[in-house]
């Protein structure tokens, strides 16, 4: 069976403005093909075991033909494996994802498209043109100035005298070195030579350059600049704009981002991976896959869920789990309307609300401690407590509710065993050549599953971050010593605490600095 083909439009300059569905599945594929400009930061995020392939074209250089790049998408797929397709800016905008696509159905190879923001509209925005206004331009049209051939066949001629006469903004994209006889053409069509005219040079990214001038002139002007390629013209009243702001001006901003160049490894599940890492990404940190648990749904029928009148889920885990469930035994959802819902942690909040779902108690101070201190509060004597979780979770929450004599049962959904293929992948790294600055972990299997398999060195610069005190707990029985524990027990609470950690020291750094 073959897997799919994701055709994603990676955006254009850096690596922040590919889509967040694209950079998701971009994460899970097996081999990416990737053409030219695309910011390695985005192929520094992948994987080490995802396998890169560059079929990228640039101006009369060397490259593969777009009919092998068809033959070898549909050989990669038809080995089952997943496929990320990462295309420049827009797949569909000058760029050949129509044909890919075309090829691909022939095969019945199982696709889906990603769009991605294309240079002709993101370049002129972020040096600060407009494409439209109310006053001054109300269509714009985006057209390719190659007229070379390929594949015998030309591209379709620019017909001048009608964009003349449109009044709107033009958008030339892959038009640099037809550029002198395009703006004479234009000229001869009858527009005119004081049309103001802007060439963006290396666009939404920190070496941006801007040129303006009019279509008479701003060739001659060209020739005064170091210009490289790839550019973006744009012809157009709108061109006397300049609506930049200073982050977007190409000059470098001296502030650091704080996260950039941190190494974070991130142990746990293929999930809990997934989601931390999308969110470091943004900030431009580098990550490392450890994910070598995964979820093992107990297969055990639910009780009925008609003798309880509280639900409690202690992970995010437990809730995807149960939902399962209930679509597995075709329960009607009807049949939770009567039941109160209490979760662990925010996270666990927001996962249960996209099922329809809100918590009636989720306590401030996210463990199973406060947990159950909240539902001895909230709930009474004769309430019927049913505990959906791990087989491996905390004793606390049942040793509490049992001591006080309340009703419960401790329904155990599911398991967190360990990947051993990825647990041997990972052997024949050297972990401690990774050189660490933070090692996360999302549950105490995971703490527990690290140590066993992997010979860390517990005198290297590493801080260890935990997404709870039951996960930092089972941390203390190692000679761990730079523990750090998330407030909020959730992916955006792990990236709180680091991030105020990094800042602590950061500053500390300066004022032994300034004693010195």
């Amino acid at each position: 069976m073959t897997k799919k083909v994701y055709l994603i439009g990676a955006g254009c300059g850096e690596m922040d403005l590919i889509t967040l569905r694209g950079f998701k599945k971009l994460q899970e594929a097996d081999v990416v093909l990737y053409d030219s400009l695309i910011d390695e930061k985005l192929l520094e995020s992948l994987s080490n075991n995802v396998e890169k392939i560059f079929v990228g074209k640039r101006h009369n250089q060397k490259s593969i033909s777009q009919d092998e790049i068809n033959k070898l998408i549909i050989k990669l797929a038809k080995e089952n494996k997943t496929i990320a397709r990462l295309k420049g800016g827009d797949a569909f905008v000058f760029a050949r994802g129509a044909e890919e696509i075309e090829a691909i159905k022939k095969e019945n190879i199982p696709y889906e498209i990603i769009p991605g923001i294309t240079s002709a509209v993101a370049v002129p925005e972020l040096a600060g043109i407009p494409l439209t206004h109310r006053q001054l331009s109300r269509n714009f049209c985006v057209l390719t100035g190659s007229i070379t051939e390929d594949n015998k066949e030309k591209t379709a001629p620019i017909d001048y005298a009608s964009l003349t006469k449109l009044n709107g903004t033009i958008v030339l994209l892959m038009a640099y070195h037809h550029i002198d006889e395009i703006m004479e053409s234009f000229i001869k069509a009858g527009m005119d030579k004081n049309m103001p005219c802007a060439v963006i040079s290396q666009g939404c990214s920190s070496k941006q350059k801007i040129i303006k001038g009019n279509i008479k002139n701003i060739v001659s002007k060209l020739k005064k600049e170091n210009i490289k390629t790839p550019i973006v013209i744009v012809i157009g009243k709108c061109c006397n704009f300049d609506l930049k702001t200073k982050a977007n001006s190409g000059k470098k901003d001296n502030k650091k981002n704080d996260f950039e160049n941190l190494k974070i490894a991130i142990c746990g599940t293929k999930n809990f991976y997934e989601k931390l890492n999308s969110l470091i990404k943004l900030k431009k940190a580098k990550t490392i896959d450890l994910s070598f648990l995964d979820v093992i749904s107990i297969n055990t029928k639910l009780p009925k869920l008609q003798n309880y009148s509280w639900i409690v889920f202690t992970s995010q885990n437990g809730i995807e789990q149960f939902f399962l469930k209930l679509k597995k035994e075709k329960i009607d959802i009807r049949q939770l309307f009567h039941l109160k819902f209490a979760t662990m942690g925010s996270g666990t909040e927001k996962k249960l609300q996209e099922y329809g779902f809100y918590s009636d108690l989720t306590p401030k101070e996210y463990s199973s401690e406060f947990l159950a201190k909240e539902l001895l509060l909230k709930t009474k004597k004769d309430d019927k407590i049913l505990i959906l979780r791990a087989k491996e979770g905390s004793e606390t929450l049942t040793n509490t509710l049992r001591l006080n004599n309340y009703k419960y049962k401790d329904f155990k959904l599911y398991e967190l065993k360990e990947n051993k293929e990825k647990i041997n992948t990972l052997l024949s790294l050297n972990i401690n050549s990774f050189n660490t600055d933070y090692l996360v972990f999302g549950s105490a299997k995971g703490v527990t599953t690290f140590f066993d398999n992997f010979d860390f060195d517990f005198n290297s610069k590493t801080k260890f971050v935990c997404i709870g005190k039951t996960c930092a707990k089972a941390l203390e029985k190692y000679p761990a010593k730079k523990i750090l524990i998330a407030k909020k027990y959730d992916v955006d609470g792990i990236i709180e605490c680091m991030e105020k950690d990094f800042k602590k020291a950061k500053n500390e750094k300066i004022k032994k600095t300034e004693t010195k």
